[in-house]
């Protein structure tokens, strides 16, 4: 009977769940819902396509797209048709550098306005400026290689826009350090990170943070000199580690506004091995330093108590025996 009663309470499970799936219509209508949105699809992509054919032909009269595929193609090779048409020649470029170098050593204040001239010339102009000094040329220059030895007019190029980009590469260094000073975080983060950016532009990613790593560091040893003081007999532990605890929060908010600087900058791994290396592992490897001389300092002291205290019971002991 119990047996009976589960297999009815089973079966009436089951064809509930079997009358739950849709049927031939609700199938119907599914698929008939999901092929007029695939046509909606199809039909918004090739009006947008049709929009960016029309704009490119109006844009530059020497192109005419006549189909969707030209299009695709055009779009394909837009980078190689920009660097092609953004040929400067070698004369002009020498005469570029020059008036920028000769701003630079000659007038004072002029390293943010040409700064802004370089990056608007990377983005609105199709220029790109070489970030290193091998494996890299100006886009906008003759297909002989920058870095022939053979082509001494490339090496006066390359000895013109070195010179340039040391030049800002102090200015911005020299902004990076004085941008510690300012209280207001918000404004720090937003000030130091449109230098990173624009030292960025200038140089490769790793010397970029090496250099940043450097003035970092720096602002470190000078909170964890004065977290850790001079080892002293009358040092006292809980005073030494009160001033940790309020060091540990100064600490906190330089960490905090790195990362908000960074983070956006970066990629999340080079952020988080930045903040490691430059904090965590030296903090670490300070306080280790300072516990092991402090423990050192208050060892030395008790051994000394206890040869004291071992000589004064001698006397006492000779004093008594001489007595007796």
């Amino acid at each position: 009977m119990d047996w009976d009663d589960e297999y009815s309470h089973n079966s009436f499970d089951l064809h509930c769940l079997l009358n739950s799936f849709p049927g031939d219509l609700e199938f119907e209508q599914i698929f008939s819902d999901i092929d007029e949105k695939i046509e909606q699809n199809a039909a918004s992509i090739e009006h947008c396509i049709k929009e960016i054919q029309s704009e490119i032909n109006k844009q530059c009269p020497g192109v005419q797209l006549q189909t969707t595929t030209d299009c695709f193609e055009w779009l394909a090779n837009y980078n190689y048709s920009t660097s092609e048409s953004s040929f400067i020649s070698h004369g002009d470029l020498i005469k570029f550098l020059k008036t920028l170098q000769d701003l630079l050593k000659n007038e004072q204040n002029q390293e943010e306005m040409i700064l802004d001239l370089l990056w608007d010339l990377s983005c609105h102009s199709s220029v790109s400026f070489p970030s290193t000094l091998s494996g890299t040329s100006f886009h906008f220059l003759s297909r002989t290689s920058l870095h022939s030895v053979e082509d001494n007019s490339s090496m006066d190029v390359k000895s013109i826009w070195d010179d340039i980009r040391l030049h800002l590469r102090r200015f911005l260094v020299s902004r990076l350090q004085s941008h510690n000073e300012i209280n207001n975080s918000q404004q720090k983060i937003l000030l130091k990170k449109q230098c990173l950016q624009q030292l960025l532009f200038l140089y490769p990613e790793s010397e970029v943070i090496i250099k940043y790593q450097n003035i970092q560091s720096k602002l470190l040893a000078n909170l964890l000199q004065n977290c850790f003081p001079s080892y002293t007999r009358d040092s006292n532990l809980d005073v030494i580690v009160h001033g940790y605890q309020s060091t540990m929060l100064k600490l906190y908010l330089i960490i905090k506004e790195d990362f908000y600087t960074l983070c956006e900058i970066l990629a999340p791994s080079s952020t988080v091995k930045f903040i490691k290396e430059t904090y965590l592992d030296t903090v670490t490897e300070e306080m280790a330093k300072f516990l092991e001389n402090f423990c050192e300092l208050q060892f030395r002291e008790n051994a000394v108590r206890v040869v004291k205290t071992s000589k004064s019971s001698s006397k006492y002991r000779g004093a008594v025996h001489a007595l007796g």
